[in-house]
């Protein structure tokens, strides 16, 4: 899906949010201003039919045929031109008029009042008033296109002051707008110039409180990322001690072996060599597993299945070994079933197994079980257990929970092992939010490890 700018969604909201706010403007002005463009035409005549009236003196005697000799008020001069005027008497004779104006009543019926007529082919929007004895009449006029354009010309003013104004407007919330997207970039930029592998947190200094969310989860992601980088470079390091040895080992065994001329020294000296191949080869397994897991590369893929069936596969392929070491597998399973990776599954019990295996000595007892565990509370499903206990020497109580460490090994303990295979128990063991819980073993001694699986709550406990 196409990625697509901040800035350019919150510049385009801006323009239409302007353009249609621009849109309502005009069209109220426009509205507005044709109501009131005859209203406001039809004050001014008003003003200059009242001021015409008005001085036209009391007395004078309009029965005589020539007029009484009236011009306009200096503050009308300006007013020349297109507008006229006429002066009634008795609504027959006419007093006086704009020189060149029409001679016909601009409104015949001489009511008072403004209104539309046409005279002479023109269409003049007229006011008419009369004084209070009824026989001076003072007609005021101008043409209606004179109006009209009167009309456009403040229409158009009104709609760039409008224009102007929005524009302004935008401008301003545009300045906001990059103003305060600022920060954002100079994130982005700040992070571009970053070396490789620096992880330090991003400052929250100067940036908005909205992007303080982002931020802090994006700090969250690198410090996780700091913590993984850094858990693989100590596994790449101890990864590599731990594989020198018997490497080391190997070849060391390999050279007595050529040396040797008598023929049992030489199949002595093999025998370990084979020994030696076989710890490496384990140790190599365990540590495939260790970081294909770790890696989280597989999506995951749990399925329902029953547990005992699981440990009766993976005890069988231990049967022979047990045999050939003069140690006794015992298995106390009943059909319980979870949700699980069956691959995983099956590498934290031959772990579980094969350390047992090796650290109990002959004649030793090793006990593989699984069922379901009383639930904590009512009404919750029953937990599924999965259990590997020995008779061997145990680990110390003190060291129970440090055991589960990466290449932790037990100090008092004669038999050296690889420090992965509890280590691989305790991850696969989180993958499947299982628990582990530790104690001793057989007959009071030795060692014991519980898996505690979340049961299916569809599934009922067997028996």
């Amino acid at each position: 899906m196409k990625s697509r700018s901040i800035n350019a969604q919150l510049i385009l909201a801006i323009i239409g949010v302007t353009a249609l706010f621009w849109m309502i403007v005009v069209a109220v002005v426009l509205t507005k201003t044709s109501i009131n463009r005859s209203s406001t035409w039809d004050e001014r005549l008003e003003a200059i039919t009242t001021q015409l009236l008005v001085t036209i003196p009391a007395d004078s005697h309009f029965d005589k045929r020539e007029g009484p000799g009236l011009t306009l008020p200096q503050s009308l001069d300006a007013l020349r031109g297109p507008l006229v005027f006429q002066i009634w008497i008795d609504r027959s004779r006419l007093l006086a008029n704009t020189p060149g104006g029409p001679e016909t009543p601009l409104r015949p019926d001489f009511a008072d009042g403004p209104v539309s007529t046409h005279v002479e082919g023109k269409k003049w929007r007229v006011y008419s008033a009369s004084d209070s004895s009824g026989r001076v009449t003072v007609q005021v006029g101008n043409l209606q296109s004179v109006v009209d354009a009167d009309f456009r010309h403040k229409a158009a003013d009104e709609v760039i002051q409008t224009t102007i104004l929005l524009m302004i407007v935008g401008v301003i919330m545009w300045i906001v707008t990059l103003s305060a997207l600022k920060p954002v970039r100079a994130l982005g930029a700040a992070m571009h110039r970053r070396p490789r592998f620096d992880f330090t947190p991003l400052p929250l200094d100067g940036l908005p409180r909205e992007l303080h969310p982002l931020v802090d989860s994006f700090n969250r992601l690198l410090q996780q990322l700091d913590e993984a980088i850094e858990g693989e470079r100590r596994f790449i390091g101890d990864a590599a001690h731990e594989l020198r040895t018997p490497l080391s080992t190997l070849q060391g065994q390999a050279e007595i072996a050529l040396r040797e001329t008598n023929p049992q020294e030489k199949d002595a000296a093999l025998r370990k060599l084979l020994v030696v191949a076989q710890r490496g080869t384990r140790l190599s397994e365990q540590l495939l597993d260790l970081a294909r897991i770790n890696a989280g590369t597989k999506p995951p893929k749990h399925t329902a299945a029953d547990l005992s069936k699981l440990v009766q596969h993976v005890a069988q392929e231990f049967e022979i070994c047990a045999s050939q070491n003069r140690r006794s597998l015992f298995l106390n399973v009943s059909s319980c079933m979870i949700q699980c990776d069956i691959d995983e599954i099956g590498i934290l019990l031959r772990n579980l197994l094969h350390n047992a295996m090796r650290y109990t000595a002959e004649g030793g007892n090793v006990l593989a079980r699984c069922g379901y565990a009383p639930p904590a509370q009512a009404g919750e499903a029953s937990s599924v257990f999965l259990e590997v206990a020995d008779n061997g020497p145990g680990v110390p109580a003190a060291e129970r929970d440090t055991i589960f460490e990466r290449f932790h090994r037990v100090a008092s303990n004669p038999v050296r092992g690889s420090g992965i295979g509890l280590s691989l128990v305790a991850s696969i063991a989180e993958s499947h939010n299982a628990t582990i819980q530790t104690g001793a073993g057989l007959e009071d001694r030795g060692f014991m490890v519980r898996v505690v699986f979340p049961g299916i709550a569809s599934v009922r406990r067997a028996g």
